[in-house]
């Protein structure tokens, strides 16, 4: 009997904790999601194409950009409500100054970012990377890997040349000999694998860094807007569902509404972690990139910050108790 009852309470507690949704009355909310043309964002165009935005009583509009940068950018500028972005223009952002806060990680991968080598250009093995000149995207997962990629290989910044290229820009610039390297993600990454074909040299760090691509709020939207936050939560809980289920759909509709080769989201689909979650490891990476951007003196803010000031758990913690996994 003591035993049951201790059961009961639990699964009592458990549902307690799980906010259900209520259907939505009244005209549906609009909200802008700035989201940018990538593969890592699956959940966002998924949600949107099944209709479970609509579902929740919002009117979703999808504002797409090159990459998740500039759709950050976008919402700071309050151009959007939300944007989907990975975590270093986000660790940029809160050094900066910037008013955002995190109510979800919603995909990792550990090789969604790597190096591009010609390899007709003698480049092997990472120490050939000394004296030559590499492409980044600045303020960029990018721009991290990189510098994280010629540390642990003893390579000095200093010993090779970085130039600033947006993510359209590498493959003319490698293809030319603007550059003889690129450090940069998905789809450009695999479209420049498969462009150099046997010429290509692939440096991938899965030790060194995994990236987390996130939804982004401002802080000010988030107080006003909790329940609107806490539906677009939901969407994309449902769309985790349907991408678990139904993979091979899911990739056919990411692919056509970002307009990308569907092949070549088949061929590196398995290297994404699709999860709407929120755990200590995104703090502790947040923290990791903290202290490169403080080292290399590449922010305002000379100090740590409190990174649970930039995370939301409320939201998620209302909708899936269990994906929340944050020590306060």
């Amino acid at each position: 009997m003591v035993t049951f009852a201790l059961l009961a309470f639990f699964v009592l507690a458990g549902t307690a904790c799980r906010q259900e949704p209520t259907p939505p009355t009244g005209p549906p909310e609009k909200i802008v999601i700035a989201y940018p043309t990538t593969f890592n964002g699956a959940l966002v165009p998924v949600a949107f194409v099944k209709g479970y935005f609509t579902e929740e009583g919002l009117d979703a509009t999808l504002q797409l950009h090159a990459f998740g940068k500039q759709a950050l950018d976008a919402m700071i500028e309050k151009k959007a409500d939300l944007a989907t972005v990975a975590d270093t223009p986000i660790m940029f952002a809160v050094m900066n100054g910037k008013k955002i806060t995190i109510p979800a990680v919603i995909q990792t991968a550990v090789k969604n970012t790597a190096i591009v080598a010609r390899k007709d250009q003698g480049i092997e093995k990472p120490s050939d990377l000394k004296g030559r000149t590499i492409g980044v995207t600045r303020g960029t997962t990018s721009d991290f890997f990189t510098d994280a990629f010629l540390t642990v290989h003893g390579i000095d910044k200093k010993q090779v040349k970085i130039i600033d290229l947006k993510p359209d820009e590498m493959v003319g610039a490698l293809d030319k000999g603007r550059v003889e390297a690129v450090s940069t993600w998905n789809p450009t990454l695999t479209q420049l694998i498969k462009m150099l074909g046997n010429r290509a040299q692939v440096f991938y760090g899965e030790t060194l860094y995994t990236e987390s691509f996130c939804i982004a709020a401002g802080q000010d939207f988030v107080k006003q807007h909790p329940e609107a936050v806490k539906k677009v939560l939901r969407a994309l809980i449902k769309a985790e569902t349907h991408v678990k289920q139904h993979p091979e759909e899911s990739r056919r509709l990411v692919a056509e509404f970002i307009k990308a080769d569907k092949t070549l989201l088949d061929a590196i689909w398995d290297i994404y972690h699709i999860r709407v979650s929120l755990d200590q490891a995104f703090l502790v990476d947040l923290e990791d990139q903290t202290r490169w951007a403080l080292k290399n003196r590449l922010t305002v803010r000379k100090d740590m910050p409190n990174y649970l000031d930039f995370i939301y758990m409320e939201g998620l913690q209302s909708v899936k108790p269990e994906a929340v996994r944050i020590i306060r």
